[in-house]
């Protein structure tokens, strides 16, 4: 059957729908993207009094509750932006049930209502790549905001072990159906040197660096129908996708056992994600 628009599986719909999404994402990819989140910011010294920081990309707020507990000092302002409502309404609720110094608001990272040169911290967590002019837009606002002397953290994906597999069990269920491929390859973290640099960093004044995160579910099943839900998609959903729902989780869970990236710790399925890091001062 060709997918009708907008099409979306049942099962796909019960882990996406609303605040449930985010509990899917957390599950999988997010587990990952937090580990990336708190090596950068042991990267940067401690954060100092007055600071006003940028959660940009802020998802429910991975780079701001490791801010937080962090202990620092109590006259810091975080600005937390996304455009995924879901997200924040997480973010937002703790945040108002916790009195955090935090505001929470939608925004697209290339199109941001902060005036110029605000923030002395600026933390992109797995988000620049999303965003327009293959990641120079979200870069150039980044610049914009930042005060001089300011630092930004910026990073993306360099090895993601379930990649492969997903896009194999599409290949099995959704035969002559092409999958996207990316127009720009990030995996060597040129992009995004070259993407900070034509948004106005010094090369000089950035610090570049590779770091590992391991996924390592208790259930490697529900992760790979958590995962399926979440990336399936990219590849675009088809009507059969529902019918074949188990057959697509149960391909999935035997190509992540065997899928480079993929090692056995304690008889736990340990999946390895890389990232590119860099850090740059205004």
């Amino acid at each position: 059957m060709n997918a009708q628009a907008g099409f979306l599986p049942k099962q796909a719909k019960a882990l996406l729908d609303g605040q449930q999404k985010v509990l899917t994402y957390e599950e999988t990819g997010g587990k990952v993207t937090a580990q990336f989140a708190s090596h950068n910011l042991n990267l940067i010294p401690s954060i100092p009094a007055s600071s006003i920081i940028h959660d940009n990309t802020c998802g429910s707020g991975t780079v701001t509750r490791l801010i937080l507990s962090s202990k620092p000092p109590s006259n810091i302002v975080i600005h937390a932006t996304d455009h995924d409502q879901a997200f924040l309404d997480v973010l937002q609720e703790d945040v108002k049930k916790n009195s955090w110094p935090v505001e929470v608001t939608n925004q697209k990272s290339e199109n941001l209502s902060f005036p110029d040169k605000y923030f002395t911290h600026s933390i992109t967590n797995i988000g620049i790549f999303f965003t327009t002019l293959a990641g120079v837009g979200g870069a150039k606002e980044i610049y914009r905001t930042l005060k001089p002397g300011g630092t930004a953290i910026v990073n993306c994906w360099e090895y993601v072990t379930w990649f492969a597999p997903i896009k194999a069990v599409h290949d099995v269920l959704r035969p002559g159906k092409p999958y996207p491929a990316p127009t720009i390859n990030w995996s060597d973290g040129k992009q995004l040197q070259k993407v900070m640099v034509e948004a106005g960093f010094e090369q000089e004044k950035m610090k570049v660096e590779k770091s590992e995160a391991w996924a390592h579910p208790k259930d490697v099943t529900k992760w790979a129908e958590l995962g399926w839900a979440f990336l399936g998609g990219i590849g675009t959903w088809q009507e059969s996708d529902e019918e074949r729902w188990d057959e697509a989780v149960g391909l999935l869970e035997k190509a992540l056992r065997e899928a480079d990236g993929t090692k056995i710790v304690d008889g736990e399925v340990w999946m390895r994600a890389s990232q590119w890091v860099v850090i740059a001062t205004k």
